[in-house]
């Protein structure tokens, strides 16, 4: 486990909150689970979890598909936390 596995683990009991928080907070605005995936080589249940906790406590909303072939899309909600995050996971 990086350094950034070990800090995200201590803060938030998730190997790879951190990394997944960091890639949201750097992109712009709008992610999907499998673009994550690919970007960070993470599994899907692990990236799909932290979508799912981010959105439950407000900082993603879940956007509306046009056609249940599409990815599920999710928007980063303004909050401190993308840059915390951010300088978190470069510490």
């Amino acid at each position: 486990m990086d350094g950034v596995g070990v800090r995200s683990k201590l803060l938030f009991n998730s190997t790879h909150m951190l990394s997944v928080a960091e890639a949201i907070g750097a992109g712009d605005g709008v992610v999907d689970s499998r673009s994550l995936q690919n970007r960070l080589g993470l599994g899907q249940s692990a990236v799909q979890r932290i979508l799912v906790a981010l959105e439950g406590v407000g900082l993603m909303e879940r956007l509306e598909r046009q056609a249940r072939t599409e990815p599920i899309l999710f928007q980063r909600i303004p909050h401190p936390f993308w840059v915390a995050a951010q300088e978190l996971a470069r510490a």
